[in-house]
Protein backbone atom coordinates (compact mmCIF):
# COMPACT_ATOMS: atom_id res chain seq x y z
CA UNK A 1 0.00 0.00 0.00
CA UNK A 2 1.51 3.14 -0.80
CA UNK A 3 1.50 5.95 2.56
CA UNK A 4 3.32 8.71 0.54
CA UNK A 5 0.16 10.86 1.70
CA UNK A 6 0.66 10.25 5.12
CA UNK A 7 4.09 10.44 5.33
CA UNK A 8 3.77 14.07 3.61
CA UNK A 9 1.17 14.74 6.54
CA UNK A 10 3.26 13.49 9.27
CA UNK A 11 6.62 15.08 8.35
CA UNK A 12 8.67 12.94 9.91
CA UNK A 13 10.61 12.17 6.58
CA UNK A 14 13.68 10.27 8.61
CA UNK A 15 10.43 7.29 9.03
CA UNK A 16 8.28 5.44 6.50
CA UNK A 17 4.68 4.43 7.16
CA UNK A 18 4.44 0.47 6.70
CA UNK A 19 1.12 -0.13 8.30
CA UNK A 20 -2.57 2.25 9.34
CA UNK A 21 -5.26 0.88 12.21
CA UNK A 22 -8.23 3.49 11.50
CA UNK A 23 -10.18 2.88 14.54
CA UNK A 24 -13.56 5.25 15.41
CA UNK A 25 -11.40 6.66 18.48
CA UNK A 26 -8.20 7.15 17.46
CA UNK A 27 -5.85 6.43 14.59
CA UNK A 28 -2.96 4.62 14.48
CA UNK A 29 0.02 4.31 12.23
CA UNK A 30 3.04 2.37 12.61
CA UNK A 31 6.78 3.76 11.79
CA UNK A 32 10.06 2.66 10.67
CA UNK A 33 13.10 4.44 9.57
CA UNK A 34 13.79 4.49 6.00
CA UNK A 35 17.97 3.98 6.76
CA UNK A 36 18.20 0.04 6.44
CA UNK A 37 21.42 -0.70 7.83
CA UNK A 38 22.82 1.31 11.07
CA UNK A 39 27.05 1.44 11.86
CA UNK A 40 28.52 -1.12 14.12
CA UNK A 41 29.27 1.62 17.19
CA UNK A 42 32.10 -1.06 18.18
CA UNK A 43 33.86 -2.11 15.33
CA UNK A 44 32.62 0.12 12.51
CA UNK A 45 31.16 -2.08 10.47
CA UNK A 46 27.77 -1.73 8.65
CA UNK A 47 25.24 -3.65 9.89
CA UNK A 48 22.07 -5.02 7.96
CA UNK A 49 20.67 -7.88 9.22
CA UNK A 50 17.48 -6.82 11.41
CA UNK A 51 17.34 -9.65 14.78
CA UNK A 52 14.55 -8.40 16.30
CA UNK A 53 12.35 -5.27 16.71
CA UNK A 54 9.95 -4.05 19.29
CA UNK A 55 7.54 -1.07 18.77
CA UNK A 56 7.16 2.07 20.93
CA UNK A 57 4.16 3.87 21.33
CA UNK A 58 4.22 7.63 20.90
CA UNK A 59 1.38 10.22 21.17
CA UNK A 60 1.33 12.96 18.38
CA UNK A 61 -0.61 15.67 16.78
CA UNK A 62 -4.37 15.06 16.46
CA UNK A 63 -5.37 14.62 12.49
CA UNK A 64 -9.23 15.39 12.02
CA UNK A 65 -10.50 15.67 15.21
CA UNK A 66 -9.04 12.24 16.05
CA UNK A 67 -5.87 11.32 18.31
CA UNK A 68 -2.97 10.13 16.28
CA UNK A 69 -0.95 7.29 17.96
CA UNK A 70 2.93 6.41 16.05
CA UNK A 71 4.04 2.93 16.91
CA UNK A 72 7.66 3.52 16.15
CA UNK A 73 9.61 -0.35 15.60
CA UNK A 74 12.99 0.05 16.86
CA UNK A 75 15.14 -2.22 15.27
CA UNK A 76 18.55 -4.66 16.71
CA UNK A 77 20.89 -5.29 14.30
CA UNK A 78 23.93 -7.88 14.41
CA UNK A 79 26.89 -6.97 13.00
CA UNK A 80 28.89 -9.35 11.05
CA UNK A 81 32.15 -8.96 11.96
CA UNK A 82 32.04 -8.78 15.80
CA UNK A 83 28.52 -9.94 16.39
CA UNK A 84 27.43 -7.15 18.17
CA UNK A 85 23.78 -6.53 18.27
CA UNK A 86 22.88 -2.43 18.45
CA UNK A 87 19.53 -0.92 18.78
CA UNK A 88 18.39 2.11 16.71
CA UNK A 89 18.89 5.21 18.45
CA UNK A 90 16.20 7.17 19.32
CA UNK A 91 17.16 10.76 18.66
CA UNK A 92 14.42 12.20 17.12
CA UNK A 93 11.82 11.49 19.66
CA UNK A 94 13.93 11.35 23.03
CA UNK A 95 14.90 7.95 25.04
CA UNK A 96 11.59 8.02 27.39
CA UNK A 97 9.03 10.34 26.38
CA UNK A 98 5.77 9.02 25.25
CA UNK A 99 4.45 11.74 23.01
CA UNK A 100 5.94 14.32 20.41
CA UNK A 101 7.45 17.58 21.17
CA UNK A 102 4.98 19.24 18.91
CA UNK A 103 2.11 17.57 20.62
CA UNK A 104 3.31 18.48 24.02
CA UNK A 105 4.44 22.75 22.73
CA UNK A 106 0.93 22.51 21.06
CA UNK A 107 -1.36 21.58 24.38
CA UNK A 108 1.11 24.00 26.84
CA UNK A 109 0.89 26.47 24.35
CA UNK A 110 -3.25 26.34 24.17
CA UNK A 111 -3.27 26.31 28.08
CA UNK A 112 -0.84 29.13 28.66
CA UNK A 113 -3.37 30.86 26.11
CA UNK A 114 -6.42 30.45 28.48
CA UNK A 115 -7.96 27.10 26.75
CA UNK A 116 -9.64 25.12 29.89
CA UNK A 117 -7.32 22.04 30.76
CA UNK A 118 -10.43 19.61 30.23
CA UNK A 119 -11.60 20.86 26.51
CA UNK A 120 -7.50 20.14 25.72
CA UNK A 121 -7.59 16.39 27.52
CA UNK A 122 -10.80 16.15 25.29
CA UNK A 123 -9.09 16.91 21.92
CA UNK A 124 -5.98 15.84 22.11
CA UNK A 125 -6.90 12.26 23.75
CA UNK A 126 -4.87 12.84 26.93
CA UNK A 127 -5.86 12.96 30.97
CA UNK A 128 -6.62 16.33 32.85
CA UNK A 129 -3.84 15.90 34.80
CA UNK A 130 -1.05 15.08 31.71
CA UNK A 131 -2.49 18.46 30.71
CA UNK A 132 -1.84 19.95 33.90
CA UNK A 133 1.30 18.72 34.52
CA UNK A 134 3.13 19.56 30.98
CA UNK A 135 2.14 23.19 31.68
CA UNK A 136 2.55 24.31 35.10
CA UNK A 137 4.87 21.48 37.04
CA UNK A 138 7.42 21.63 34.31
CA UNK A 139 7.99 25.16 34.72
CA UNK A 140 10.10 24.12 37.68
CA UNK A 141 13.27 22.96 36.10
CA UNK A 142 15.87 25.60 36.32
CA UNK A 143 16.27 28.81 37.49
CA UNK A 144 12.99 30.57 38.02
CA UNK A 145 12.01 33.57 35.72
CA UNK A 146 12.89 36.87 37.28
CA UNK A 147 10.02 38.88 38.69
CA UNK A 148 7.95 41.01 36.56
CA UNK A 149 5.90 44.36 36.92
CA UNK A 150 2.38 41.83 37.29
CA UNK A 151 2.15 38.62 38.73
CA UNK A 152 -0.58 36.30 39.96
CA UNK A 153 -0.48 33.76 42.55
CA UNK A 154 -2.76 30.72 43.17
CA UNK A 155 -2.80 27.52 44.64
CA UNK A 156 -3.36 23.80 42.99
CA UNK A 157 -3.93 20.88 44.50
CA UNK A 158 -1.25 17.74 44.02
CA UNK A 159 -3.98 15.64 45.80
CA UNK A 160 -7.34 17.34 46.63
CA UNK A 161 -7.45 17.96 50.59
CA UNK A 162 -3.82 16.66 51.31
CA UNK A 163 -1.06 18.15 49.15
CA UNK A 164 -1.22 21.74 47.71
CA UNK A 165 0.98 23.96 45.80
CA UNK A 166 1.58 27.64 45.13
CA UNK A 167 1.76 28.73 41.16
CA UNK A 168 3.56 32.27 40.14
CA UNK A 169 2.74 33.39 36.59
CA UNK A 170 3.85 36.54 35.08
CA UNK A 171 0.89 38.11 33.89
CA UNK A 172 2.65 40.35 31.06
CA UNK A 173 4.01 37.26 29.12
CA UNK A 174 1.46 34.94 30.21
CA UNK A 175 4.02 32.17 31.24
CA UNK A 176 4.39 30.37 34.49
CA UNK A 177 7.54 31.45 36.84
CA UNK A 178 7.66 28.90 39.29
CA UNK A 179 6.04 26.64 41.67
CA UNK A 180 6.81 25.82 45.52
CA UNK A 181 5.36 23.03 47.71
CA UNK A 182 2.55 24.36 50.14
CA UNK A 183 0.30 27.25 50.42
CA UNK A 184 0.66 28.78 53.91
CA UNK A 185 1.51 32.28 54.73
CA UNK A 186 4.62 31.93 55.73
CA UNK A 187 6.19 29.25 52.59
CA UNK A 188 4.91 32.29 50.08
CA UNK A 189 6.72 34.58 52.84
CA UNK A 190 10.00 32.80 52.53
CA UNK A 191 9.92 31.73 48.29
CA UNK A 192 9.41 35.73 48.21
CA UNK A 193 12.25 36.76 50.32
CA UNK A 194 14.40 34.36 48.59
CA UNK A 195 14.38 36.21 45.68
CA UNK A 196 16.50 39.41 45.13
CA UNK A 197 15.41 42.75 46.24
CA UNK A 198 15.81 44.42 43.05
CA UNK A 199 13.09 41.85 41.62
CA UNK A 200 10.64 42.41 44.11
CA UNK A 201 11.01 46.25 43.72
CA UNK A 202 10.01 45.87 40.66
CA UNK A 203 6.76 44.54 41.06
CA UNK A 204 3.78 46.64 40.70
CA UNK A 205 0.79 44.65 40.70
CA UNK A 206 -0.20 41.31 42.45
CA UNK A 207 -3.34 39.27 41.36
CA UNK A 208 -4.97 36.92 43.81
CA UNK A 209 -8.29 35.32 44.41
CA UNK A 210 -9.73 36.22 48.00
CA UNK A 211 -7.24 33.68 49.90
CA UNK A 212 -6.37 34.93 53.07
CA UNK A 213 -3.97 33.57 53.05
CA UNK A 214 -2.22 34.82 50.18
CA UNK A 215 -3.61 38.38 51.35
CA UNK A 216 -1.68 37.95 54.11
CA UNK A 217 1.49 36.73 52.35
CA UNK A 218 1.54 39.60 49.66
CA UNK A 219 0.88 42.29 52.34
CA UNK A 220 3.61 41.40 54.22
CA UNK A 221 5.88 41.30 51.35
CA UNK A 222 4.51 44.02 49.16
CA UNK A 223 2.13 45.88 51.12
CA UNK A 224 -1.40 47.32 50.35
CA UNK A 225 -0.68 49.05 47.25
CA UNK A 226 0.13 46.30 44.81
CA UNK A 227 -3.04 43.75 45.30
CA UNK A 228 -5.48 43.34 42.82
CA UNK A 229 -8.65 40.49 42.93
CA UNK A 230 -8.77 38.67 39.83
CA UNK A 231 -11.89 39.83 37.03
CA UNK A 232 -13.63 35.94 38.49
CA UNK A 233 -13.90 36.93 41.98
CA UNK A 234 -14.88 40.63 41.43
CA UNK A 235 -17.40 39.85 39.13
CA UNK A 236 -18.65 37.03 41.67
CA UNK A 237 -19.25 39.17 44.75
CA UNK A 238 -20.99 42.15 42.24
CA UNK A 239 -23.43 38.79 41.49
CA UNK A 240 -23.82 38.14 44.99
CA UNK A 241 -24.36 41.65 45.78
CA UNK A 242 -26.99 42.41 43.07
CA UNK A 243 -28.89 38.62 44.53
CA UNK A 244 -29.09 40.11 47.78
CA UNK A 245 -30.41 43.33 47.21
CA UNK A 246 -32.82 41.88 44.63
CA UNK A 247 -33.93 39.43 47.20
CA UNK A 248 -34.66 42.44 49.72
CA UNK A 249 -36.78 43.79 46.85
CA UNK A 250 -38.67 40.51 46.69
CA UNK A 251 -39.58 40.68 50.01
CA UNK A 252 -42.10 43.92 49.25
CA UNK A 253 -43.47 42.63 45.90
CA UNK A 254 -46.95 40.98 45.28
CA UNK A 255 -46.95 37.50 44.17
CA UNK A 256 -47.39 38.31 40.80
CA UNK A 257 -44.84 40.72 40.98
CA UNK A 258 -43.01 38.54 42.29
CA UNK A 259 -42.51 36.50 38.57
CA UNK A 260 -41.47 39.69 36.84
CA UNK A 261 -38.77 40.19 39.30
CA UNK A 262 -37.11 36.59 37.63
CA UNK A 263 -36.19 38.51 34.60
CA UNK A 264 -34.70 41.48 36.03
CA UNK A 265 -31.89 39.76 37.14
CA UNK A 266 -30.98 38.54 33.62
CA UNK A 267 -31.06 42.60 32.57
CA UNK A 268 -29.06 43.91 35.48
CA UNK A 269 -25.59 41.13 34.58
CA UNK A 270 -26.43 42.26 30.40
CA UNK A 271 -24.91 45.57 29.51
CA UNK A 272 -27.03 48.45 28.00
CA UNK A 273 -26.10 47.69 24.47
CA UNK A 274 -27.49 44.23 24.82
CA UNK A 275 -30.88 44.95 25.72
CA UNK A 276 -33.77 45.81 23.53
CA UNK A 277 -35.48 49.20 23.75
CA UNK A 278 -38.56 47.43 26.27
CA UNK A 279 -35.77 46.21 28.37
CA UNK A 280 -33.81 49.39 29.15
CA UNK A 281 -37.34 51.18 29.92
CA UNK A 282 -38.22 48.27 32.41
CA UNK A 283 -35.25 48.37 33.95
CA UNK A 284 -35.27 52.05 34.44
CA UNK A 285 -39.01 51.75 36.51
CA UNK A 286 -37.41 49.05 38.47
CA UNK A 287 -34.72 51.10 39.40
CA UNK A 288 -37.13 54.48 39.97
CA UNK A 289 -39.49 52.49 42.52
CA UNK A 290 -36.32 50.46 44.39
CA UNK A 291 -33.40 52.86 43.98
CA UNK A 292 -31.48 50.79 46.04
Amino acid sequence: MDFHCLEVLLGLPAFRVIHQVLGPQQLEWHLERRDKHIVCPQCGACCSRVKESRPRCLRDLPILAHPVMLWLHLRRFECPDCRHRPWETRETFGERTKWTQRLYHQVRAECLRGCPGNELARRYGLSARTVFRWTFERSRGGRPRQLGRAIGIDAYARRKGHRYHTLIVDLDSGQPMATFKGRRAEEVIAWFNSRPQAERDRVEVVVLDMSQTFFAAVKAVFGDHVQVIDRFHVVQQAVSALDEVLRSVQKQLAPEEAKARKKLRKRWLKSADQLQVDELIARYEWRRRFPQ
